[in-house]
């Protein structure tokens, strides 16, 4: 009878132990069917929040441009046209004004520095130049100062915005436009790069047209407040927080390129600006602004290309 009751008992104990494999079985796949949906609810997030970054820093660079566009078109700044052209287009051009010959010494040629806000209006030369066509030259703002090329004939009425600042202001009425300080202005040694969105941000090294390095940062940034949870004060400041980490991520990042580039002789920033007065803290190169588009994947180059593009206007 003992046999019997322990035969029966390990019976009992195997269809127990049979049982809960199944069900340990059952649970395991529940589980890895759980685990691998959390990863794609993270992927998806973290795809979401790139994609949510890419589009609010794309509207950030739009806002930025459509708001020239409004200073331009307003009803004191009328331009027969306003553009923004690659340094080849710019190259071309000014091998197109060398070859402007007059007759007479009807071409105007200003170099305006960076700290000047108006023209010298006692100036002979600048007398020369219509009340009209000089209004507008000292409406365009810029923090580089012009250069502006002038026919007293009204043939020609072009203002340039220099990649580089001018440092000193002349004027030159000749048969031909004095060009060679411009020419000189896109001469440059190494210049640092620096695209920064709040989550993405790109910092390189440029020389010769190229980049020699450049490095792109990545971090999580929130990126809208939704309805419920926390409070619109509370959300800011964990926004703010994950701004500074991404600024002081970018700047020990940016600290090892300086430390092998010393030679940098400016810094052409674009992006937020709040961002760029964080990381170009303590740094004492000449910062000069631009708009830039927000970085995707496969347009370093064409980021590289906006940083040394021309604004021109034709008044």
């Amino acid at each position: 009878m003992l046999d019997l009751f322990n035969k029966e008992g390990i019976k009992s104990l195997k269809a127990k132990i049979a049982q809960l494999e199944e069900e340990n079985a059952k649970l395991c796949v529940q589980l890895g069917k759980r685990e691998e949906k959390a990863k794609r609810t993270v992927a998806t997030k973290q795809d979401v929040d790139r994609e949510l970054n890419e589009a609010l820093n794309k509207i950030s660079t739009l806002q930025n441009e459509i708001q020239i566009l409004k200073e331009e078109t307003s009803t004191e700044l009328k331009f027969r046209l306003s553009e923004t052209i690659s340094q080849n287009r710019f190259e071309e051009m000014i091998f197109l004004l060398g070859g402007i010959h007059s007759k007479l010494s009807t071409l105007i040629t200003i170099y305006q520095a960076k700290d000047e806000t108006t023209l010298d209006n006692a100036n002979d030369i600048v007398k020369l130049i219509d009340s009209s066509s000089l209004h507008q030259i000292e409406k365009i703002g810029s923090t580089t100062g012009k250069i502006v090329f002038y026919d007293t004939s009204r043939i020609i009425n072009l203002v340039i915005i220099p990649i580089f600042p001018l440092l000193r202001s002349e004027i030159f009425l000749k048969t031909q436009f004095e060009l060679e300080r411009l020419r000189k202005n896109l001469e440059y040694e190494k210049i640092l790069i620096l695209n920064s969105h709040a989550g993405e941000t790109l910092i390189g090294i440029a020389y010769n047209d190229s980049f020699i390095e450049h490095e792109v940062v990545r971090s999580s940034v929130m990126g809208k407040h939704k309805q419920g949870g926390w409070s619109q004060k509370r959300f800011q400041a964990l926004v703010e927080e994950d701004i500074k980490h991404h600024a002081d991520k970018v700047r020990t990042q940016l600290e090892q390129m300086i430390q092998k580039n010393t030679d940098v002789q400016f810094i052409i920033a674009g992006g937020d600006g709040k961002l760029i007065k964080m990381i170009t803290e303590g740094y004492n190169y000449p910062v000069i602004i631009k708009s830039m588009d927000a970085i995707s994947k496969g347009n370093v180059d064409q980021l590289l290309r906006e940083a040394m593009s021309v604004r021109c206007y034709w008044i």
